[in-house]
């Protein structure tokens, strides 16, 4: 689906001065609330915890939910969810780990910390090809479908579809092909051993048995422009969605807007673009009883696809059959496992499947599943934020992987590690882990500079060498997706 025009949206932001020197005192952020309700968008700040952000969107999620404004009914078990009405966006890796462990002073990238929006305007896909259904529950009253709604919602899909119709045409042989985007690794490999040596150390101390060590790529976006229009990481998404088929893929972008809705020189500040492969939570809601169930699948554990069916097979036993990687992975599983008994209802906390492999484009992933009923009193939003970030991109114990992390890789991960999703009003919804991740911000020199990243976890038992190649496997194809110049044909 395609969120449009937002009836009310939240943008985070750090506020270094508001950071505590301890944890008796919560840390502040900066919270930018913008409503669609008035002629002029409606832009109010202020200063807000975590935790009081988060009651905020519980409360007025709740609200809505009474008023039983849900267009369909709300899930069974077994079914996967939909969007129909409710909240959209992410939460990054940086203000959860910030939160987890506030005494580490974990820095935050100078981006948007979190972005939710609620779309009761919204595309999704129609029985038609190619073609798209607009859902408008937001234009259904007089008080709603003001003119200025109404033309700015006209404008949205006049520019959407000169976009959507500009990717689907056949290029042709005079138009400019899609500029490479190169992206350079921000650590050598003796980089990477370095740190690879430290957290080693860590591990052999004791600190932890698990620590999630990652590195980036990096680049920025050249003045060439595609079809009369600065170049942006949306363009390289189809390309992406061909070469991943991302099961849990999602792009997001904001523009710092005035009081009249105009963004800065017409250009998005930040966007977010995943091609993620893993499972963070998926939530559903019984028709009959209104219980709330969880879902999570974590990942740990990969290998490199193979270049023929015999070396592939290969590669895929060789995962099955690694104690390593099964001793990793379970880690993870009792990790959420904890996690989520403090959500659960007593008992109801399963693993149905254990190691299993998933096959994608790139690699083989080893995946477990765990479930549970969540608890009556317990909002499934309160389970998103108090569970972030996710273990499998972190570590165990957590808060000290945090902390390890944030000396070692010496940079903020931003968005990267947290997640993306949608969480109807019903509470049922869908989240994923932002691995296979990119993130486009503006510089303070006007350039647009882009990131990726990739890790594994790391125990005793971790080789460097293979844990490095780990990393190029995982991010290997969409670096060439990138610098491939014929990617938009």
């Amino acid at each position: 689906m395609i969120g449009l025009l937002p009836k009310v949206s939240w943008s985070v932001y750090g506020c270094a001065e508001n950071t505590p020197d301890s944890n008796e005192q919560a840390a502040l952020y900066q919270v930018r609330k913008t409503c669609r309700d008035a002629v002029h968008n409606d832009i109010t700040v202020t200063y807000r915890s975590y935790n009081d952000w988060q009651d905020e969107l519980i409360s007025y999620s709740q609200t809505y939910d009474a008023n039983n404004e849900n267009p369909e009914p709300v899930s069974d078990l077994n079914e996967k969810p939909s969007y129909h009405h409710g909240l959209i966006g992410f939460i990054g890796y940086d203000i959860a780990a910030h939160e987890l462990s506030p005494a580490a002073h974990i820095e935050l990238a100078t981006q948007p910390c979190a972005i939710l929006g609620h779309y009761d305007i919204y595309l999704t896909p129609s029985d038609k090809e190619n073609g798209w259904r607009l859902n408008t529950l937001g234009l259904n009253t007089a008080s709603e479908a003001t003119d200025a709604t109404l033309s700015a919602l006209i404008s949205y899909l006049d520019t959407l579809e000169h976009q959507l119709s500009s990717r689907n045409k056949p290029s042709h042989d005079n138009e400019p092909p899609l500029a490479p985007l190169i992206l350079n690794e921000r650590w050598h490999k003796n980089d990477y051993q370095r740190a690879f040596a430290k957290t080693q150390q860590y591990l052999q101390q004791g600190d932890c048995y698990q620590i999630n060590l990652t590195q980036a790529w990096q680049g920025t976006f050249n003045n060439i422009t595609n079809h009369g229009s600065a170049t942006k990481l949306v363009d390289y998404l189809p390309a992406l969605h061909r070469n991943t088929k991302a099961p849990f893929a999602g792009y997001l972008q904001i523009s710092h807007l005035d009081r009249e809705g105009h963004a800065n020189k017409g250009e998005s500040d930040f966007e977010l673009l995943s091609c993620s492969p893993e499972l963070f939570f998926t939530f559903t809601k019984e028709t009959n009883t209104g219980k709330h169930h969880i879902r999570t699948k974590p990942i740990k554990g990969t290998m490199p696809r193979g270049l023929n069916t015999v070396q592939d097979n290969a590669y895929k036993q060789q995962l099955i059959d690694s104690e390593k990687d099964r001793a990793e992975n379970v880690m993870i599983v009792d990790l959420l496992r904890n996690d989520l008994g403090k959500y659960a209802k007593i008992g109801s906390v399963k693993v149905p499947q254990l190691f299993a492999i998933e096959t994608f484009s790139n690699v083989h992933h080893m995946v477990s599943t765990i479930t549970a009923e969540l608890k009556a009193d317990t909002h499934p939003l309160a389970v998103l934020f108090g569970s972030l970030p996710a273990g499998s991109i972190t570590g165990t114990p957590k808060k000290r992987a945090v902390e390890i992390i944030s000396e070692l890789e010496t940079a903020p991960r931003g968005a990267y590690c947290g997640t993306m999703g949608y969480m109807n009003f019903d509470g049922s919804g869908q989240w994923n882990v932002l691995i296979r991740t990119l993130q486009a911000t503006n510089s303070l020199n006007g350039d647009r500079q882009v990131s990726l990243w990739a890790g594994g976890g790391i125990t005793v038992a971790s080789d460097c060498d293979a844990e490095y190649q780990e990393c190029l496997d995982k991010v290997g194809n969409l670096l060439s997706v990138l610098a491939d110049n014929s990617a938009s044909k």
